[in-house]
């Protein structure tokens, strides 16, 4: 009787194919199971772009602020006195640091700063945005501001005498307060 090496080829390849489910199968294993439930809560700081200096936009939903309209002359600084302002809901505590400043244009900007100031005008602190080729990398913390208070974002911005006028950047900050 001849071999017939397809049948065997056959049986060998299932033989094996059962091995390894078998192999598989064998593991055992435990499980954990988790449930929360998710809810949405209010913030204690809003934005707040009530009595911003003119040119300058605003655009905001709900936790997050983009703004549009900031620029310096070429070789020259500018000072936006209230570029966005910061509402507080509840009495509470915050920071606010630089998370990124990017763009082309960041080789020709000389200075960003950027002070904050209570409703009454005392300065509560001040951030390095940009400052000598960098990113500021101090950030500001443990300011405490009142239930109902209003306090603003003065910006200071100046680009170089080598600044293009198609020469921008783009700054994202960072505000961080406690859980309500």
């Amino acid at each position: 009787m001849k071999p017939n090496y397809k049948k065997i080829l056959k049986l060998t390849t299932l033989v094996i194919t059962s091995l390894l489910i078998a192999t598989v199968s064998a593991e055992v294993y435990n499980n954990l199971f988790l449930t929360a439930s998710v809810g949405v809560e209010g913030l204690n700081l809003v934005w707040d772009k009530t009595g911003i200096d003119s040119g300058v936009l605003a655009d905001i939903s709900g936790a997050t602020c983009t703004l549009s309209g900031l620029n310096a002359p070429k070789g020259g600084s500018r000072t936006y006195s209230k570029a966005i302002g910061i509402n507080a809901t509840a009495t509470t505590t915050f920071g606010i640091e630089v998370v990124s400043v990017t763009g082309d244009g960041t080789s020709n900007l000389d200075y960003i700063f950027i002070e904050i100031y209570d409703g009454s005008n005392n300065l509560k602190g001040n951030l390095t945005v940009w400052n000598e080729g960098a990113k500021g990398n101090t950030p500001v913390q443990n300011l405490s501001i009142n239930a109902n208070e209003a306090w603003r974002l003065e910006w200071h911005i100046a680009w170089k005498t080598t600044a293009a006028e198609s020469d921008s950047v783009t700054v994202s900050l960072k505000v961080t307060t406690p859980s309500p």
